[in-house]
């Protein structure tokens, strides 16, 4: 059984005669463990399609079937707390808190699961640590570069260890450099058995030969959808 399972999606602005289809039919299915890239231009229908796998927004109408539950139509309350236990998300712009340490941006989340204070330590010590961070930890976003900005942001994702890693444009507001690495560590997490959604418009990370499936949207429809 897929990880992940979608079946014919519609997510439908303004209805009628001036309607606007920002997923206008799609299904899909995504094996736990793949690296996928789902690829668009600006308005392609790209971040309204992770924002339904990511439990982030409801479709008008299809079937969205995570780890064998149909989550169509569960409460703002049960999709959250699904989204708290299966999916880390990492954004293009970072969404860290500027009063809260490294240390502190990343247990923020694992206070919302309920995590005791002496574990939400030591799984942000050692997600930190994973991303390279360890002499960052009591520095605070300000003090830091870009790259070690999303480095953070990456470890509070995968901190509570969930399967699925959902990334929207993580590389968008980095230099190359900070990119590479960020899809490096994607990578190993990948390696490691996560399944990771990577969002973005950059024909360059679709093209890399990690990446081993590519879904290009465009219009709210699939067009293309290619594993290497």
């Amino acid at each position: 059984m897929a990880l992940i399972e979608i079946k014919d999606m519609y997510k439908i602005y303004n209805p009628g005669e001036n309607e606007v289809r920002a997923i206008d039919g799609i299904s899909l299915s995504i094996e736990r463990g793949e690296f996928v890239a789902i690829v668009g231009h600006s308005g392609s229908g790209k971040s309204t399609l992770m924002n339904m796998l990511g439990l982030l927004d409801v479709p008008t109408s299809g079937t969205y079937i995570l780890d064998g539950d149909d989550v169509s139509d569960l409460t703002d309350d049960e999709q959250s707390e699904i989204r708290n236990k299966q999916i880390g998300f990492i954004f293009q712009g970072f969404n860290l808190i500027s009063s809260l340490t490294a240390q502190g941006n990343v247990e923020l989340p694992l206070i919302y699961r309920g995590v005791k204070k002496d574990e939400r330590a030591a799984l942000a010590t050692e997600a930190l640590k994973r991303v390279g961070l360890e002499k960052r930890m009591n520095h605070l976003p300000t003090q830091m570069s870009g790259g070690q900005q999303q480095r953070v942001a990456i470890a509070r994702a995968v901190a509570a260890r969930p399967p699925i890693i959902l990334a929207d444009e993580p590389t968008g507001n980095l230099d190359s450099r900070s990119g590479e690495e960020v899809m490096r560590i994607l990578h190993e997490l990948n390696d490691e058995g996560r399944t990771v959604i990577l969002i973005t418009h950059d024909n360059e990370i679709a093209d890399n030969p990690l990446t081993k499936r590519v879904i290009r949207i465009h219009d709210g429809k699939i067009i293309e959808d290619i594993k290497k």
